[in-house]
């Protein structure tokens, strides 16, 4: 069952979810729908994104089912990914809240930020995956300082020129964290790090 709609980006939407099991619990998921413009980009996509399925670390947003979907209403196909639900909200919102009110985040929170994102990058790329989007809205927070990598996106659906146009021109002021490499559609380790530095940058100067 559809609860909510989140702010959509280029590319995706993304739904919070409910699931009632048959013992009548209910547990909650986000599922993002990514629109794939032929069957192929989105086979491709699928299998890329599988690898996501066995990621198991604390400060990683755990991935629970990928499947390809078909809307008849609009005759597309779209790519989702059902990812646990955080339930309190991202990085992003806390430094908006923090710039508004003038506050600083603390010393200590952003040390032990540091330390979970360099532990969960070290863990992703040891097995040769790149985040390739980090940035504020990507990070949730789970706890007063504790934070979790989410919405990971695969490299075909990265290179998808026509998106990466729309997604550059929506938000160019946004783009600061974005690795200089990566507008050339080239992804590494190094520009998850350039990305983490930025992330970084941003928590420092609200």
């Amino acid at each position: 069952q559809v609860l909510e709609q989140l702010q959509p980006g280029a590319l995706g939407t993304m739904l919070v979810v409910k699931l009632k099991t048959q013992k009548g619990s209910e547990k909650k998921y986000i599922i993002k729908q990514v629109e794939c413009v032929e069957e192929k980009q989105a086979n491709e996509a699928l299998k890329e994104a599988m690898d996501l399925l066995t990621l198991q670390h604390a400060n990683i947003c755990a991935y629970k089912e990928l499947f390809v979907t078909w809307d008849k209403e609009i005759s597309s196909l779209f790519l989702c990914l059902v990812m646990q639900h955080s339930g309190q909200g991202d990085l992003a919102s806390v430094i908006k809240e923090k710039r508004q009110k003038s506050e600083r985040i603390t010393d200590m929170v952003i040390l032990k930020f540091l330390g979970q994102m360099i532990d969960a990058l070290f863990y992703i790329h040891k097995q040769n995956i790149f985040h390739r989007n980090l940035k504020p809205s990507n990070i949730l927070v789970t706890g007063e300082a504790a934070f979790m990598l989410s919405d990971f996106s695969t490299e075909t659906l990265m290179t998808d020129e026509m998106k990466w146009k729309i997604r550059v021109e929506e938000s160019r002021c946004h783009k600061s964290w974005m690795a200089p490499e990566t507008l050339a559609f080239s992804f590494t380790e190094k520009s998850d790090i350039w990305s983490l530095g930025c992330v970084l940058l941003d928590m420092t100067t609200c």
